[in-house]
């Protein structure tokens, strides 16, 4: 009777009630019933064939199927505190395949005092005074250059992939659900540090010869402020468990400011009869998902590796999302070849936050966080 699987992507034969290969981490579709053998969907709770229960197991019986090799974060997976190495960990994590990741430390499984939870209600009313201060900006901007009437046509057409967008980050991360206030919160950022920016961006970008480039040097630090600040209050850190989070929270902020400013491209687009403005922003809108993601994934990895979060540590992404935005502003302003550039890029910056999203959510599972062991508060 057979009682384990074989992964389809590499081969590794893997235990019994495994949802991901333990090698590889690749999803195994189906399971398989441990008293028929009969394969099932690998999240029934009991066989179809012969109605055996599948019991909820402890987190250490899971980690007891691991090989004994890979039970700890792998040395080449560490940060290690050189700009230079962290450098290439960063660019490896982003754009390459890892093994997953079996033991975390004991920080992902912190909670959120009941005492912020209380408080859910006020974070939230931040988020929107947040955004309303955003969209207030785009729309005094939009007047001041007579695109009022094309302000709210712009608002629609920069809001809905924003949210779209945020959903579906959002559903990849099942396991600790992060609240919707604290993701409103830091959306809401998002759209407010287009107010920081600004200034900024016109003393820069001309100093450096009109260089679009210049402005990922301004608006990735101010974009990624917000969830800093959500890892360093004693208040919020507790929901920042780990890398899916701070992809979560970070996609979210840099959303938010995509949005405020697609509202501003978009409403200049169509005043000069440019409606293909309109898909070229959705894209720029994921590299700002992505780059902002990329540096909050890290942020939740220095957590995962016990590592504090500060402006030092979170250095090496902070540079590698200024590259990427800079490259992706410097593409934009070469004309066709670097549009035809920018139709590849984009698409692939979405499909690496997917790919660092479901990696995550792999080393969720490992952590127990599929099998009730997930840090998630509930109010009694």
């Amino acid at each position: 009777m057979m009682q384990q699987l074989y992964c389809p992507n590499c081969g590794t034969l893997n235990p019994p009630n495994i949802l991901f290969c333990v090698k590889c981490g690749h999803p195994l579709a189906r399971k398989v019933c441990p008293n028929c053998g009969f394969q099932v969907p690998a999240n029934s709770v009991h066989c179809p064939n012969c109605g055996y229960p599948f019991p909820r197991r402890s987190l250490a019986s899971y980690r007891y199927t691991l090989p004994s090799s890979s039970t700890y974060i792998h040395s080449s997976l560490r940060p290690t505190g050189s700009l230079t190495s962290d450098l290439k960990l960063v660019f490896r994590m982003a754009f390459k395949r890892r093994p997953p990741i079996f033991t975390p430390s004991q920080a992902v499984y912190q909670r959120l005092p009941y005492a912020t939870l209380a408080r859910s209600s006020r974070y939230f009313h931040y988020a929107l005074l947040a955004f309303i201060s955003g969209v207030a900006l785009a729309f005094l901007v939009s007047a001041s250059t007579n695109l009022v009437v094309l302000f709210l046509p712009a608002f629609i057409a920069a809001l809905i992939p924003a949210l779209l967008y945020l959903y579906w980050i959002k559903r990849v991360d099942r396991y600790e659900p992060e609240p919707m206030w604290l993701i409103a919160l830091a959306f809401g950022w998002g759209a407010a540090s287009t107010i920081l920016a600004i200034i900024p961006n016109e003393i820069l970008i001309p100093l450096l010869g009109g260089w679009m480039g210049t402005a990922a040097f301004v608006e990735e630090p101010l974009k990624i402020l917000g969830v800093y600040l959500i890892s360093a209050s004693p208040w919020l850190r507790g929901e920042l468990n780990d890398h899916l989070d701070g992809l979560l929270y970070g996609a979210a902020a840099g959303l938010g400011f995509g949005f405020i400013e697609n509202i501003l491209y978009i409403a200049r687009g169509l005043a000069l009869g440019a409606p293909l403005i309109i898909p070229l922003r959705v894209l720029t809108m994921g590299m700002h998902m992505f780059c902002s993601g990329l540096i909050g994934w890290w942020m939740g990895y220095l957590k995962v590796n016990a590592i504090e979060i500060r402006w030092s540590t979170i250095t090496p992404a902070l540079i590698t999302a200024i590259v990427v935005h800079a490259t992706w502003n410097t593409m934009g302003s070469l004309g066709v070849v670097g549009l035809l550039i920018l139709l590849v890029m984009g698409p692939y910056l979405v499909f690496r936050v997917h790919r660092m999203a479901m990696d995550a959510l792999v080393d969720e599972y490992y952590w127990g966080f599929a099998h009730g062991y997930a840090p998630v508060e509930t109010v009694s």
